[in-house]
């Protein structure tokens, strides 16, 4: 099993756009080795604003995994995450990052489970576990439109090493200069599937197109399809590893951007202390920033 320092430092394996000694850093780590029946699910995400200035929502990076079975299983598996949103002292300047990463090892043979429970009706009458196995592992990088995914169903046996990462770094100094961003997304696999189906699949989206329409679903005209099926008793070895460099160039704005361009295409810096929209600027409701002024 690989300790926590090198899957650091396999995962970044290229430097950020700033250094990072700052941000909320989550590391587990968990061995599990025994007989019965076994369930997990572990899920987390991290936020960083979107290379769009005139976007509110943030590009989220996400991974999901989740394992089932009765039968035995031995599995060793780190999980880290690293995220930080930071404004400079020039309101304008702002970098962020958002990095999750693992790494599992991990072997499951189903077996049908029976076991006793207290020393009532249970006792006697044991209860039998009896679910063929399951593991899912699922990565989301909302800046590249970019997923990456693995799934096994109805298995007898799974010996599977995984390593995945999901990360994007955001940087803008001015409004007037361009937003820059590096969005990286990684899931290296290698399987084996006893009687079972597995699939192994990626999506990522054609982002030249968000000018069009923003809240498009990636899978509409996107860059990359792969989707691969399998059902029986395989090997399987993939590597998937794309990495986009992102930039906006933001528009000078006019003397009077709300009215040349409307309250929606104000930079979300323009829009602090005029309150919630437009109305508040002219229906002579002073917001409480401008009264202080």
């Amino acid at each position: 099993m690989l300790g926590l320092t090198m899957l650091i430092g396999l995962v970044i394996s290229e430097e950020p756009l700033e250094e990072r000694s700052k941000g909320v850093q989550f590391n587990y780590e968990d061995s599990v080795s025994g007989n019965g029946n076994f369930v997990s699910h572990n899920e987390i995400a991290t936020q960083v604003p979107h290379d769009d200035g005139h976007r509110d929502r943030f590009a989220d990076v996400y991974l999901q995994k989740k394992g089932h079975g009765s039968g035995s299983i031995e599995r060793e598996s780190i999980l880290i995450s690293n995220e930080s949103l930071i404004n400079q002292t020039n309101p304008d300047m702002i970098y962020a990052f958002g990095l999750i990463a693992t790494l599992d090892s991990n072997r499951m043979v189903y077996n049908p489970y029976n076991m006793s429970v207290g020393r009532g009706y249970y006792a006697v009458r044991p209860l039998n576990f009896n679910s063929l196995l399951g593991d899912k592992s699922l990565i989301k990088n909302y800046a590249s439109e970019t997923s990456m995914d693995q799934e096994t169903r109805y298995a007898r046996i799974i010996n599977k090493n995984l390593l995945a990462q999901v990360e994007y770094d955001h940087y803008n100094d001015t409004d007037e200069m361009p937003s820059k961003g590096l969005a990286r997304s990684l899931m290296n696999l290698e399987m084996g599937v006893t009687s079972g189906t597995a699939r192994i699949g990626m999506l990522q989206g054609n982002i030249s197109l968000d000018a069009l329409d923003p809240d498009r679903s990636a899978w509409y005209k996107p860059n990359i399809i792969i989707d691969e099926d399998y059902t029986g008793t395989f090997n399987l070895t993939s590597k998937m590893n794309l990495t986009l460099p992102l930039s906006t160039v933001v528009d000078d704005d006019s003397w009077l951007p709300c009215c040349s361009g409307g309250w929606t295409d104000l930079m979300n810096p323009d829009k602090k202390g005029f309150g919630a929209d437009a109305n508040e600027i002219f229906n002579c409701i002073c917001p409480k920033g401008l009264i202080k002024a």
